[in-house]
């Protein structure tokens, strides 16, 4: 028998506003949203929601790791693990991400990765897997020996790998045999984001129309260009990235890699243009600093609060999912309903799950967490009706 619950006495957040509503979840879907005085039968759960709001679930599609683990290391148990330990910081669903990995190791590692998600059976969902490179013109905080041509070839091995997993995959489109490699996987669905690029900004369009459809990381590792003597504005890559409407921007929300005006000004765009992501490493999540090797000698520093680094560098972060979500609606002075649309429903409409999942709304999982009105801290987190996580 599927349980029946009403969750009463809370305000919905949902993708056009704020409403003192009820909730009607059966089994793990959301079946209705109606008016508090409507009456049902006597078969339902009522749960007091203690007039806390009602927010969907955050999809994080930028995850590196998180506590003891990083993804790219592929260790037995990551993903398990930590699925069950991300509903305490919001997360409903993630892809666990990448680095650029060795070519002679790349179908291993991303064998290893897959089965242990088949694993993954409890907590947030593990909706994929994120290739953050090995495409890159930038290598940034990734290991600069690991970086490969785009090609036909490359896309068939992280498709066979990846035992259809993937889900979204990283790289810089002005590389040599980034059209064919980008339409290849567009076959397979898969979404398709720039970055690490110093491409020009004239052919932003042209990426659109060959299915880059994503920014990871918006404003890092894509450098601006230096000012001429003109006294004109000098067009950047993120100029162009922000005019192209096709293109949705991901934003790693900490005050740190993006400054919290930048965070404001992206705010205005049309909603369905922002959205939020970690990027989050090894040790996110922990209260004591932790040191890490992110590849054979890379030790990088993940404390909270601060920036992830090497030698001063930025390596990832250690902000995590509520903290970013915290964050946007500072930075951004816009509504929750705005902030939820880049928590959650922009993410999953990027990987092709928005129909299922990302939002308040009739016939969507029921994944959303219960944040407190005077300090948007969790309350409790539920993931296909079922509480996942409750603060202490």
């Amino acid at each position: 028998m599927q349980h029946k619950q009403r969750f009463t006495n809370v305000t919905l957040v949902t993708p056009t506003g704020e409403e003192d509503k009820d909730l009607l979840i059966q089994g793990d879907k959301i079946v209705q949203i109606l008016n508090r005085n409507e009456n049902l039968s006597n078969d339902w759960r009522i749960i007091d929601g203690h007039n806390n709001y009602i927010f969907p679930g955050m999809i994080d599609v930028l995850q590196h790791g998180f506590m003891n683990y990083l993804y790219g290391h592929a260790e037995e148990n990551c993903t398990v693990d930590n699925a069950k330990l991300l509903p305490s910081v919001g997360v409903t669903g993630f892809l666990p991400s990448t680095p650029c990995l060795p070519a002679e190791t790349t179908g291993n590692f991303l064998n290893a990765l897959s089965n242990d998600i088949d694993k993954a059976k409890e907590g947030a969902r593990v909706l994929g897997i994120h290739s953050e490179g090995p495409c890159f013109t930038i290598a940034g905080a990734h290991d600069p020996k690991n970086l490969r041509n785009p090609s036909l070839a490359l896309a068939e091995e992280l498709l066979e790998a990846s035992q259809g997993k993937l889900k979204a995959v990283t790289l810089a489109p002005e590389m040599n045999g980034s059209e064919l490699f980008i339409k290849r996987l567009k076959k397979d669905n898969i979404s398709i984001h720039l970055g690490h690029s110093n491409a020009n900004p004239t052919d932003v369009p042209k990426f659109a129309d060959w299915g880059v459809d994503a920014v990871t990381h918006m404003y890092d590792a894509l450098p601006t260009y230096p000012p001429d003597d003109s006294g004109v504005h000098v067009l950047s890559l993120t100029d162009a990235l922000i005019s192209e409407p096709r293109i949705a921007l991901g934003l790693i929300c900490d005050g740190i890699h993006v400054h919290p005006k930048l965070v404001e000004l992206l705010s205005h765009l049309p909603t369905d243009r922002v959205f939020l992501e970690t990027d989050s490493v090894k040790g996110a999540g922990s209260q004591v600093p932790v040191k890490f090797e992110f590849f054979p000698g890379r030790w990088c520093t993940v404390e909270k609060g601060k920036a992830s680094t090497y030698n001063g560098r930025l390596a990832g972060s250690s902000l995590t999912s509520i903290e970013a979500l915290q964050n946007y609606f500072k930075f951004s002075k816009k509504t929750l309903s705005q902030v939820a649309i880049a928590a959650s429903l922009v993410p999953a409409r990027i990987i092709g799950l928005d129909n299922i999942m990302g939002s308040i709304e009739k016939n969507k999982f029921a994944d959303f967490i219960l944040l407190r009105k005077d300090n948007l801290e969790i309350s409790e987190t539920f993931i296909a009706g079922k509480s996942e996580y409750k603060s202490e």
